[in-house]
């Protein structure tokens, strides 16, 4: 048996002494490391706080404060540093200064309304955040214009836009109305400093119009074809930046009546996406379902029903079965069943889509208000039994949503007008077959719906 001499021993105590400081240096790095951190985590929390598109932005401005209270130009022990650190982000956390930065941000100039394009994709917090940044510019667009700077105005317009737009699609054309309107009618200050022909100035135009449009104003027309020619001269004929407004005024065009003209105009539209290389789906599938809803008032309603059924499977492999443009697609095959005469076809296309919005977007909103109209229509055409108790039902549950329209969307809202025409074709042909009476509804002119 090998015996360890004193030599052997003092080496190996020195080799263990050796490992020992440098596990133990290994550790207070990585403690010291991981303790370095700790204010970096709760000043995070304290960004998440501000809104989500304000986060990013509000974190980054803290970093650089932080790393200079932990880098060596501080002269302070490490101790001493991380003390003063931490104390610093609760400081931030304690005090919700990710909130109070948000809203001095928002105040210092216009606020930034990306993400906020489609706002019945939001949550709710969201949508409360979304209200409030409309508030705040709605407050900037009547101030003195001289308190910003160009790009600042142009900020401004766009912000304005966007709102509008998201207004809109959310069928609040009311709402969008009234802020757009002032700043490019009558001389705005923003408008006369920009110019109506500033590419900021277009976008705000075309909401604008568009407001006009989904409120069934027949100004509207005139409104985009003079912003496409307008945009026409700043872009260039082919560029894609006209066809925004290029597909609302064959909209307008299909209000008014002139449905062969409007076919032909959004058929044209379709046909140059074909040679673009990189098309803009969405704004495609939008094209492809007004022309559907054309083609169905030209009594081609099998061709309509092709139509919105691809609108609606496109939708759904790009955006997904729940999002609100495939649930308007979806809507909106739903609604020409019950407009060809096939409606418990329509029923089960209707009840799902009446199941999502209510869990998406609420009971009370407009979207879900209209699907579930057009249950109650298919419901009623669908009813055979003698007596008409069923049909009798529907109809006083359609005067109720009537009566619900009048006051919230206006006695003029072709949405209001649609009801209005469905009751007085029930009320009529309450003894007629549902085939009769859905061929008759077609051949009578209708405004658009909000989700054709």
């Amino acid at each position: 048996m090998r015996t360890v001499l004193p030599g052997d021993a003092t080496v190996l105590t020195f080799l263990a002494m050796v490992v020992l400081a440098l596990v133990q240096d290994l550790v207070r790095q990585e403690v010291h490391i991981r303790l370095k951190r700790l204010p970096f985590v709760i000043m995070w929390l304290a960004a998440r706080q501000a809104p989500p598109d304000l986060r990013d932005e509000i974190y980054q401005h803290w970093r650089s404060e932080l790393e200079h209270l932990l880098s060596d130009d501080v002269r302070s022990g490490p101790i001493t540093q991380l003390f003063v650190a931490n104390r610093w982000a609760l400081s931030l956390l304690l005090r919700q200064a990710g909130r109070r930065t948000a809203q001095e941000l928002d105040a210092y100039g216009p606020p930034c309304m990306e993400r906020f394009e489609d706002i019945r994709q939001l949550s709710r917090g969201e949508r409360r955040r979304f209200v409030e940044l409309t508030e705040r510019l709605k407050e900037m667009s009547g101030l003195p214009m001289e308190t910003l700077d160009d790009s600042g105005l142009v900020r401004l317009a766009r912000a304005i836009a966007v709102s509008c737009e998201a207004l809109v699609g959310n069928r609040a054309e009311q709402l969008s109305l009234a802020l757009a309107a002032p700043l490019v009618e009558g001389g705005h200050p923003l408008a006369a400093r920009l110019g109506l022909d500033h590419p900021a100035m277009l976008d705000l135009r075309r909401a604008h119009a568009h407001s006009r449009l989904g409120l069934g104003h027949g100004a509207a027309e005139e409104l985009l074809l003079r912003l496409h020619r307008d945009e026409t001269e700043v872009f260039g004929a082919d560029d894609p930046r006209t066809l925004r407004t290029l597909q609302l005024y064959w909209w307008a065009v299909a209000a008014d009546g002139r449905l062969e003209e409007a076919e032909a105009g959004l058929a044209t539209m379709e046909n140059r996406w074909a040679l673009v290389p990189n098309p803009d789906l969405p704004l495609l599938r939008h094209v492809q379902c007004k022309r559907s809803w054309v083609l169905g008032e030209l009594g081609r309603k099998h061709d309509a029903l092709k139509g919105y059924g691809e609108v609606a499977l496109g939708r759904s492999s790009e955006l997904g079965m729940s999002h609100s443009d495939t649930l308007d697609a979806r809507h909106s095959v739903g609604k020409m069943l019950v407009r060809c005469g096939d409606a418990k076809q329509a029923l089960g296309m209707l009840r799902p889509v009446l199941t999502e919005r209510r869990r998406l977007q609420g009971r009370h909103h407009p979207d879900t208000t209209e699907t579930r109209k057009y249950v109650l229509i298919a419901r009623a055409l669908a009813d055979t039994g003698p007596g008409g108790l069923a049909r009798w039902r529907v109809r006083r549950q359609l005067s109720r949503i009537l009566a619900q329209q009048i006051g919230t969307r206006g006695v003029d809202h072709p949405d209001t007008r649609d009801t209005r025409r469905w009751l007085a074709d029930l009320a009529r042909d309450g003894s007629s077959s549902s085939g009769r009476r859905s061929r008759r509804a077609v051949r009578r002119p209708r405004w658009p719906a909000s989700s054709a």
